[in-house]
Order: C-alpha cells, then structure tokens, then sequence
C-alpha cells in the first residue's frame, strides 16, 4: 500500500518528467455531450446554464440530456431550459434504469443522428459545472489520432473545511496528478473521471447490465486497444465535494463493488504485450483494491510475531492500536466542533478502506442491478 500510495506516484512523477502532450491550436470537431440526470433539482439548473455558456461553435455542438424515472423537479428543470435550445435532444423516462443503461441509450441514439461518422463524446454527471472553455479543451488533444479519451480536471465547487472535505480534496487532488503524469508517460491515465470525460465516439463500448462503475469499464477498454488516455489539467470543471463521511462511505462502497466487476472482467485479458499498460493497472489501482485485505493480513501476522517478544512488533501493534481509537478521538472532536487535519485524514483513510473491503463483500453477494441511490451534496 505504502508503494500504490507514496512510491509509485514518485516513480509516474520521475517517468514523466520529461514528456509533454503537444496540443493543436484550434482543433474543432463535433461533439455530443451526453447526461443522465436523476433526482438533481437542487443543482440541475446551474449546470445546464454551464452548458448553454460553452464558447464552442454552436454549429458543432449538441447535448443529449435524458432524466432516469425522476420524480423531483428535475424533469420540468430540463424542458423549462432546453425548450429554447435547437441544439439539444431532451429525453424523460419514466422508470428508472440506471445511469449506464441511458447512456448506452443516447449514445446509440447521438450516433445515429451523427450517421455513424466519427464525432466526440462527453460523458458527464448532472452535477458537474462546467467551465465556459471545457468543451474546446476536451476536444482539441483529439487532433492527435492516437488519443482516443481526455480526461478532465475536477475541481471543487465550493471549497469547506468541515466534515472529510479537507482530506477528500487533498487525495482528490493527488489522483488527478497521477493520472496527469501516467497519460504523460505514455497516455495511460488510468480510469476515467466518470464526472466528465471525452472519448471517440468509434471507441464506445455500451456498458454491460448490472455493471456499476461505467467509466472505468468505457476507459480500459480504450488502453486495451493500445489507444492513449491523458488528462487535460486546462479542462476544468467543478464538482461539490461531500463532507459527509456516512454519504462518502456509501458511494466508495459502491464504486467499489463495481471496481470488482472490473477487476473480474479484465483480468483474464492480461498479455505481457501490454505489459506497461498492466504495470499502471496494478499499481494505481488493483493494489489500492486489495488494500483492505493487505491490512487485515497485516495485523494478524503482527499479533502472531507479537508472541515472540520482540518489541518492534511489540511497538507497532501499539501504534495499529492507536490509529484505530484515532476513529473515536476525531468523532469526539467533530462533535464539538473542533477539526483536526492529521486526525480527521487517518479516520478518512480508515474509513474509505472499510468501504472498499464491504464493496467486496457485496460484489461476492451479487450485484443484482445497476441502479443506486445518487449522493447527497452539501445544499
């Protein structure tokens, strides 16, 4: 964990030193952005405002928005802001099926409109603000033939120092930098930002049923075809950032029971062909999967060793102990109002990898649909 966390985010940094993505000045192709929205009344408006703001040509520019079975405001938001918009197809279901299963849908449908020549497809959530140039910075790395996925930079919408806000940004803005420097070494930024990204429109592959994590699944089969993936730190967009530690720990849950469905998918297509491509997938991420497994090995194997006396051991089970009632300080604290950030970093942390291990659990359950529950923002 030490090497998925601190050491190969140090050996992507030194690899990519000395590469750089060459960008074309004006690059102008078309581009259907699409959205699935559910249940987003509260911030739907402002985001469909960040899309009419776009200074990409008009001409070239469509948005497909559909809204999954909400029952809010969110259906009434969508044609009250779309209804002067010749450019934008707006669809309403009214039964819930799951993000990936309308968007597999609106691609199908955008490709159609497009007659099957190759356009740009934006991929984003209901709750993600664009920025008025995001359109033209996702779009012009395309002028390289060999990329086929940019990734965006997310960056909070409003910044709060409550909660897990503060520990959440920092690892938020960590992966976005590995993930810069891995699509710098050799456009292998590995998984998507599922909140926004752009991909050929030839290189989407509709994402099987009951499948959770959409965006890693449509990204590593771009990297399987030996296509490059790199994140565009000029492509910035904004998203709020939970503080909640309960909501965080229920979204990390799911994404992890879809990282399994992943993990389970591709790893039978392991090729020593591709044997970057596996280095990266391994390191950033299988290992950060498995995490939970690594600690509670861990421990067993220290109370084991703690038998024979030595105080090393002796030491260490002592500080395991000591980060775990780490947990009880920080909710004390919390409770009157007083934050701390290494306290509040390590029950993070602890936190996070709870959820990654019950995902796994209910990965091994089953995963019986698609459908879930979109996290509540700080409103």
């Amino acid at each position: 964990m030490v090497y998925s966390y601190l050491i190969f985010p140090f050996i992507m940094k030194r690899l990519s030193k000395k590469r750089h993505v060459i960008l074309g000045n004006s690059f102008l192709p078309k581009v259907a952005v699409i959205m699935s929205a559910y249940q987003e009344e509260f911030i739907l408006r402002d985001k469909l405002n960040s899309l009419k703001e776009q200074n990409y040509p008009i001409d070239l520019l469509t948005f497909w928005i559909a809204s999954d079975g909400s029952v809010d405001r969110t259906n009434q938001i969508i044609q009250d802001e779309c209804k002067n918009m010749s450019n934008c197809h707006v669809f309403i279901y009214d039964k819930r099926r799951g993000k990936p299963t309308v968007i597999n849908d609106l691609v199908s449908k955008a490709k159609a409109f497009y007659n099957d020549t190759e356009f740009i497809i934006i991929l984003t959530d209901a709750n993600v603000i664009f920025k008025n140039d995001l359109v033209t910075f996702l779009a012009k790395p395309f002028i390289l033939p060999e990329i086929s996925l940019v990734d965006s930079k997310i960056e909070p919408l409003n910044k709060v120092s409550k909660g897990i806000s503060i520990p959440e940004n920092f690892y938020l803005s960590r992966e976005t930098l590995l993930k810069q420097n891995e699509g710098k070494w050799r456009g292998l930024s590995m998984g998507a930002s599922g909140g926004c990204y752009a991909i050929r429109s030839n290189d989407y592959v509709p994402v099987p049923k009951d499948f959770l994590v959409d965006d890693f699944f449509i990204s590593f089969h771009i990297l399987l075809k030996g296509k490059k993936a790199i994140l565009n730190p000029l492509a910035i967009c904004y998203e709020e950032v939970s503080s909640s530690i309960g909501t965080e720990f229920k979204r990390r849950r799911r994404i992890s029971a879809g990282n399994f469905q992943n993990l389970v998918y591709f790893l039978p297509l392991f090729s020593m062909k591709q044997l970057p491509l596996w280095f990266v997938f391994f390191s950033h991420k299988v290992i950060r999967w498995l995490g939970p497994v690594f600690v509670i090995i861990s421990f067993l194997s220290l109370f084991y060793l703690a038998f024979y006396q030595v105080i090393i051991y002796n030491a260490i089970i002592i500080l395991s102990l000591f980060l775990v009632a780490v947990l009880i300080f920080d909710k004390f604290f919390e409770n009157i109002n007083i934050h701390l950030p290494f306290l509040r970093g390590v029950r993070y942390f602890i936190i996070i990898n709870a959820a990654i291990l019950l995902g796994c659990f209910d990965f091994l359950k089953g995963i019986k649909n698609n459908v879930w529950e979109p996290t509540k923002r700080n409103q």
